[in-house]
């Protein structure tokens, strides 16, 4: 390692590269505990042409390459084995100009929204703000604005991409729209415009149900989606309890109140709004 070491350090802080001890293990650490692969070096990049450097020093020393950002990949693709890891944690600034928000690769979730609030507007994203929101988008990106501004991935209209071959590019209409859901394959974002939307007010809760009810509640729940208006987005999961599963459903509704009760279904254990 100590001549790829030497060469990413022409260019990168040599405090910036790790490539042993705690310090690695901390620096390679995903949100999944159960991801025990180790990569040979962690960089933590601060700019475009420092992730272009550590991109040509992957390749010409022949290293796995991977790109870490919120690190909440479950599988923790974000960790190659062996490999070099580009860390983009250090790259978090976001500026608002009008309705779009431009988010450096490293932004998560939650520097996007609260960038996006002090203007009086939101974004599409995830429910967890420790989320890398460009990961987020290049994989789909559920949410609870879902129904009413679609998926991270729909609302992402422009990218700065650094290629496999070290080229820099603002991302042309088909790469655009292979990146808007394709997954971290095509190179690594470095920044991304991604819309913002005026929403003043919102609505949420969560609503757990005992199992003896699933049946009830996923077709009454199916039944009403199914007619609900786009400012209602619902997320259903089935949770294990101490008692036992549930089935947990969590509403949003975004814009004014309804002026109309919406169908209730089953007795839920718990409910909070």
């Amino acid at each position: 390692m100590t001549s790829v070491i030497d060469a990413l350090a022409r260019h990168i802080d040599r405090a910036r590269v790790v490539a042993d001890g705690p310090e690695l293990d901390a620096a390679a650490a995903v949100w999944n505990g159960a991801v025990s692969h180790r990569p040979a070096l962690v960089v933590r990049c601060e700019t475009t042409a420092e992730v272009r450097h550590a991109i040509r020093v992957a390749r010409e020393s022949g290293l796995p390459l991977s790109v870490r950002s919120g690190g909440h990949d479950w599988a923790g693709r974000a960790i190659r084995a062996g490999g070099l890891v580009i860390d983009l944690t250090r790259m978090r600034h976001v500026t608002v100009s009008g309705n779009v928000a431009t988010v450096a690769g490293g932004a998560t979730s939650a520097d996007v929204a609260e960038a996006a609030d002090r203007q009086g507007l939101a974004v599409a994203t995830g429910t967890v703000g420790t989320v890398g929101m460009l990961g987020l988008s290049l994989g789909g990106g559920y949410g609870p604005y879902n129904g009413c501004f679609g998926l991270a991935a729909d609302n992402l209209l422009a990218a700065e991409v650094v290629l496999a071959d070290g080229r820099v590019v603002q991302a042309d209409t088909e790469l655009l729209w292979a990146l808007r859901g394709g997954g971290g394959n095509f190179g690594v974002v470095t920044s991304a415009d991604v819309a913002l939307h005026p929403l003043a007010e919102v609505l949420a809760g969560s609503f757990i149900y005992p199992w003896e009810q699933a049946e009830q509640v996923l077709r009454g729940y199916g039944e009403l989606l199914e007619g609900a208006p786009d400012a209602l987005t619902s997320t259903i999961a089935v949770v294990a309890g101490p008692e036992g599963p549930t089935v947990v459903v969590s509403p949003t509704w975004s814009g004014p109140p309804p002026t109309e009760p919406l169908s209730s279904t089953g007795s839920p254990r718990s409910a909070h709004l």
